[in-house]
């Protein structure tokens, strides 16, 4: 079977762009980082999540956020069906799992942090929202499950975590287990939505999911000063899909 052709990465920031933004960004990460170490409100189009210490932040880090607006407007997000599922896979404060449950979906979330699953939990409490919450590493407290869509802003950069804020981000094979048992995940005609950076190990993810035979789609994308984001959608292969031998 031919393997499908990688998605496109986030364009890259042009040098002259990065030289201009670099300043005014690394003014900004010093500010922002000051709200790491403490329990903090967030402000997402107009609702609040608290983040506690040692939980990733949406907003800090932008990821969360630039996913989770797109979830909560984009037509592409609109349940096919009334009962139609969602996963959040790494939920973190449940920003995303949040903004699905708004939108109509019966939210499955989970994450390997404890503090995180607690994080969340709130969070569904303060946004009067059901979201069925686990603690446990990947797709193991879902196994056997299907979802009509998955969501996922899990770790993007490769290395070996030496705190439990930092399995927010960093992972020695996260990447590659994911895009290996995604595919089981999904239902016939269902789809997952993700976010990468330029900053991460794209290539590493958008092959991994080509080789698992996922047609990837590259959805939206902005550059944020010093990197780019981009939102992927990953589905199963229809009848329609062009298979394109890899090379």
């Amino acid at each position: 079977m031919p393997l499908l052709q990688p998605a496109p990465p986030p364009p890259p920031v042009s040098a002259t762009t990065r030289l201009l933004w670099t300043p005014w960004t690394v003014a900004k990460r010093a500010v922002l980082r000051r709200r790491l170490g403490r329990a903090v409100f967030e402000k997402i189009r107009g609702r609040s999540f608290v983040v506690w210490p040692g939980v990733f932040n949406p907003v800090v880090f932008r990821t969360g956020q630039f996913l989770a607006e797109f979830i909560a407007i984009s037509p592409l997000l609109e349940p096919a069906a009334e009962g139609a599922t969602a996963l959040d896979m790494g939920t973190g404060c449940g920003v995303l799992a949040i903004f699905a449950a708004l939108r109509g979906y019966r939210v499955t979330a989970v994450d390997v942090v404890p503090e995180a699953v607690s994080c969340a939990r709130a969070n569904a409490i303060l946004n009067r929202v059901a979201v069925d919450l686990h603690q446990g590493d990947l797709f193991a407290p879902v196994a056997g499950r299907a979802f009509d869509v998955v969501l996922f802003s899990l770790p993007k950069f490769r290395g070996t975590p030496t705190t439990t804020f930092e399995q927010s981000w960093r992972s020695p094979d996260v990447i590659d287990r994911l895009a290996a048992e995604l595919p089981a995940m999904l239902k016939p005609g269902g789809k997952a939505y993700f976010v990468l950076t330029s900053h991460g190990d794209c290539a590493g993810m958008l092959n991994g999911l080509a080789q698992s035979g996922l047609v990837v789609e590259r959805v939206l994308w902005r550059h944020f000063g010093v990197e780019t984001l981009a939102i992927y959608s990953a589905a199963l292969p229809n009848r329609s899909s062009r298979a394109v031998v890899s090379t």
